[in-house]
């Protein structure tokens, strides 16, 4: 197995983007308290909000709401200061980066000039990115959920996690993709924005 750090990195929503997700979390977390759901009950949670959104306008409301802050801390602006530096500091070494969302998988893309895989990428062109990546033609990859599993990706020693879900098994998954036999030490990153709900997603799927 080949050795490895993790390290934490920490990013602050900019003025805008904080008083965006505290409209959006306000209303989320009024109509929990309102109905008395607790998400501490994935069933509870499932049954009396997801399942009632269909027909409760109030209730689409609080889940389009909880779906927008999610989206602005798991997206917050920050992370693309924090992406510029760990290429610079990374510059030598073989670099993929995770996000949940393929807007900012994009952004990445147009902004540093990386390659980058999602589920709309067509099958010739991922197959010609991930060849020229494991050929070492170019040494740094963006991609959302698509590569989380089955799919042969090539070596890389450097990871970089700007966002993904609270389960244990994609943070494992995306930690196996560094995790090769190699002579130099694997690093994963993972960037999480303070003082929102990423917090306690990072903190579930490293549990």
């Amino acid at each position: 197995m080949a050795h490895y750090r993790t390290e934490r990195i920490s990013v602050d929503l900019t003025g805008e983007e904080r008083v965006r997700y505290e409209r959006a979390a306000a209303t989320y977390r009024a109509f929990l308290r309102k109905h008395r759901i607790s998400m501490r009950s994935g069933s509870d949670y499932e049954r009396n909000l997801i399942f009632r959104s269909g027909n409760d306008p109030a209730a689409r409301e609080a889940l389009l709401s909880h779906q927008a802050a999610r989206r602005i801390a798991l997206s917050a602006s920050g992370k693309l200061d924090v992406v510029a530096n760990l290429l610079g500091k990374h510059r030598d070494d073989r670099v993929i980066i995770f996000s949940e969302y393929n807007a900012l998988v994009d952004t990445l893309g147009s902004r540093f000039c990386l390659p980058t895989v999602t589920h709309k990428t067509p099958p010739a062109e991922r197959k010609a990115i991930l060849d020229g990546f494991r050929s070492g033609r170019f040494t740094k990859l963006a991609t959302g959920r698509v590569l989380n599993e089955g799919v042969d990706l090539p070596d890389a020693n450097v990871a970089i996690i700007l966002s993904g879900s609270a389960t244990k098994r994609e943070f494992i998954q995306r930690l196996g993709r560094v995790l090769r036999p190699k002579q130099t030490q694997a690093v994963l990153y993972e960037v999480v924005t303070d003082e929102t709900t990423e917090e306690n997603i990072a903190k579930r799927r490293k549990a």
